[in-house]
């Protein structure tokens, strides 16, 4: 059985010509709001709201992201940088005392994640075909739930939502089913804010099967948003903090994202070649989800992002 020391696991969170302003910095109750014009909308308004910000972003670049990872009693803090580009180039690497620690990433083909404290220390992939047949996944990492997490991903307007009050707001709630066929609730929470603004506060994925004694449904992982940053020159609304939860796993992940770059420029062709390709670690085995340990091959690349 694989088992992981899932201390420093760092599933992010994260992500014209680039933005060199300084964003708008502030707490959820003093940023700006969506643009929603109803005081009670509904699932196609606020959809159509949350599609309009997300249109206005196709990548987003980070070289400075402060985490605080904490799992039962332990702790660790980590900094790291992070690339994500639509639909699904994704590139995060993370240090821990100058050591690169996790080398997380994805393209329109499979994705994979190497953790230098996971037991066994294998350079983990594979690719959306196999994940969508019900490859279980060997830590929580789910990977669309990134570009969700910091508010890139585009929802489906044909999809049947359902509107849910909260204290301050409402849920906007999709019933779905995981790649393992798993009924789930995948939750955006939206407040009210002070001067009407609405703004994205969390995103929430539940167990659709599975009820507390309380009569909730029981919660797989969250991603709360506590600070909100707003691009100059698109107008984005995005997280800047954002902190990460998966109960089952006593574990929390607090991410600070620092001069947060939109519609960067220097995403060359020949630069998303080679930032969002899987690579070759020296004297790390590389490990299929789907089908085992691959046989050894030519060529050595370091990871890290560049």
């Amino acid at each position: 059985m694989m088992r992981f020391r899932l201390l420093v696991v760092v599933p992010a969170a994260v992500l014209v010509g680039c933005s060199s302003v300084p964003f708008y910095r502030g707490n959820t109750a003093s940023a700006p709001g969506l643009r929603i014009t109803s005081p009670t909308p509904g699932a196609a308004e606020l959809v159509a709201s949350l599609n309009a910000n997300c249109q206005r972003v196709q990548a987003v670049q980070c070289a400075d992201i402060d985490l605080d990872c904490q799992q039962g009693a332990q702790a660790v803090g980590l900094r790291g940088g992070l690339v994500c580009q639509k639909p699904r180039n994704f590139r995060m690497t993370a240090k821990v005392m100058g050591n690169v620690a996790v080398d997380i990433g994805s393209n329109d083909r499979e994705f994979w994640f190497w953790i230098s404290k996971a037991e066994p220390p294998y350079l983990y992939h594979c690719s959306y075909q196999d994940y969508a047949g019900g490859v279980r996944l060997p830590f929580p990492f789910q990977p669309d739930w990134i570009t969700e997490a910091i508010g890139i991903a585009e929802y489906d307007p044909n999809k049947p939502y359902e509107i849910a009050a909260t204290t301050g707001g409402v849920d906007l709630v999709e019933s779905a089913v995981s790649p393992q066929g798993q009924p789930i609730r995948k939750i955006t929470r939206l407040t009210h804010g002070r001067g009407g603004q609405w703004q994205v506060t969390g995103h929430i994925v539940q167990d659709a099967s599975n009820k507390n004694a309380d009569g909730s449904y029981r919660e797989i992982c969250a991603a709360t948003v506590t600070d909100l940053q707003q691009d100059p020159t698109t107008g984005a609304i995005l997280p800047r903090r954002l902190q990460l939860t998966w109960p089952a796993e006593k574990l929390k992940l607090q991410m600070k994202i620092n001069q947060l770059a939109v519609n960067p420029p220097d995403l060359s062709a020949e630069r998303v070649a080679t930032l969002f390709t899987r690579p070759t670690l020296r004297d790390v085995p590389s490990f299929d989800l789907a089908r085992g340990p691959d046989t050894p091959g030519p060529g050595l690349r370091p990871a890290g992002y560049r």
